[in-house]
């Protein structure tokens, strides 16, 4: 008798030995899974803040060259108030460069400047608009600030550069599930056409930049999806007359 209590004690003993290094050996995975997911998620947060610091002065080479454009031609009307728009987009550009996401809507303000700005150095050459998904609140809907910029930027510099007859540039953001989609489009030449001269007084580097923005916004969205799932990118689709890009991502909403 005495010697089968022995053996359940030790039988038990044994089991519940097992049962403490099986319990701790799952903490010790999903600690180390939890750890991994964590150091993903700041590297992403890290890499991020990195991208967009180059996304500043890509915009601010470009409207800094818009406003050298006014001065070369001696317009001081005109310069001075490009320059007063120029500084309210830079503190709404500035300010949003703070944050990983902001507001639709103050995004959209950015973007409004931003076009108003490259309109009056054209000499109101193209119109654009600007249309939502009544669907959405653009109060609520949070977005990576100036994401798009590059694309807008394209459809300015190239697809307006050398057309003929009023241009039109059309900025839509619509809901699609549980994805928020951007449509820029424009009635330009597209992107096969013979490359028109750029607009006078674009530097070279202008050019080199303006691809430099479309490969960091490629990243962007890239860690877009890594942090936030769904699925994040851009297509080009060529138009009958013109080009249209839709930049898909995420819908997310504020805490």
């Amino acid at each position: 008798m005495r010697a089968d209590q022995n053996s359940n004690r030790a039988w038990a003993t044994g089991g519940g030995a097992l049962l403490l290094l099986s319990g701790a050996g799952a903490w010790f995975v999903s600690d180390r899974k939890r750890r991994q997911e964590r150091f993903e998620k700041e590297a992403a947060t890290f890499e991020t803040q990195a991208l967009r610091s180059q996304m500043n002065p890509h915009f601010i080479f470009n409207a800094l060259n818009s406003i050298n454009a006014f001065v070369q031609r001696n317009d001081q009307d005109s310069a001075s108030s490009y320059l007063g728009k120029f500084a309210r987009v830079m503190r709404s550009v500035l300010e949003n460069s703070r944050h990983a996401e902001v507001s639709l809507s103050e995004d959209l303000e950015a973007l409004r400047g931003y076009m108003d700005l490259e309109r009056m150095r054209m000499d109101k050459k193209f119109d654009f608009t600007v249309e939502v998904d009544p669907g959405l609140d653009p109060e609520e809907v949070m977005v990576p600030p100036l994401v798009v910029q590059p694309f807008v930027e394209n459809a300015i510099w190239h697809g307006m550069a050398g057309k003929e007859g009023q241009g039109q540039i059309r900025l839509k953001v619509e809901a699609r599930e549980k994805q928020l989609v951007w449509i820029i489009e424009d009635n330009g030449a597209g992107r096969h056409a013979k490359k028109a001269p750029l607009p006078e007084g674009t530097p070279v580097t202008g050019v080199k930049k303006t691809s430099l923005g479309t490969t960091i916004t490629r990243a962007r969205l890239d860690l877009v999806q890594k942090q936030h799932g769904g699925k994040a990118g851009f297509k080009y689709v060529d138009l009958a007359q013109g080009t249209r890009v839709e930049v898909d991502m995420p819908l997310m909403y504020a805490n």
